[in-house]
């Protein structure tokens, strides 16, 4: 995989994060008018063909993120606890803008753990996010 590859990788797994937070978050539809890209990325991981004509996907609040869930998340939640804490608390903060994302330091204090740790467990959860969307593509 060249470099280009990875970061668009990880670039992907970041935002699919992003709007998995969203979604765990609000619990109900999208703000009017938000449009998701994660159906096209978990149709392509769970196999399925996505329209040619590459419009987004609108329905993020229910069948694309609760898969996404159901297959990413879960599995990141059963092998790697702290890792999905992580995300969990840096994605899917309890309160605030939906479109603002924990300070590190702030991750830190939830997690009750080192800046340093809590960063390595963040990036261990983004690489595993990247490598099952790897995977998938």
């Amino acid at each position: 995989m060249s470099e280009a590859q990875e970061v668009t990788i990880y670039a992907e797994a970041r935002f699919a994060l992003e709007q998995w937070g969203i979604w765990s978050r609000t619990a109900g539809p999208a703000p009017k008018g938000a449009i998701s890209w994660m159906g096209p990325i978990v149709d392509r991981q769970i196999g399925q063909i996505v329209d040619d004509d590459g419009r987004p996907v609108q329905v993020w609040e229910d069948a694309a993120c609760q898969s996404f869930d159901e297959h990413v998340m879960t599995h990141i939640r059963q092998h790697n606890p702290p890792a999905f804490m992580a995300l969990k608390l840096y994605y899917a903060f309890p309160d605030g803008d939906d479109y603002r994302a924990l300070s590190k330091t702030v991750l830190a204090k939830r997690l009750r753990v080192s800046r340093v740790t809590a960063i390595k467990r963040l990036e261990i959860g983004e690489s595993m996010v990247a490598a099952m969307l790897a995977m998938a593509a």
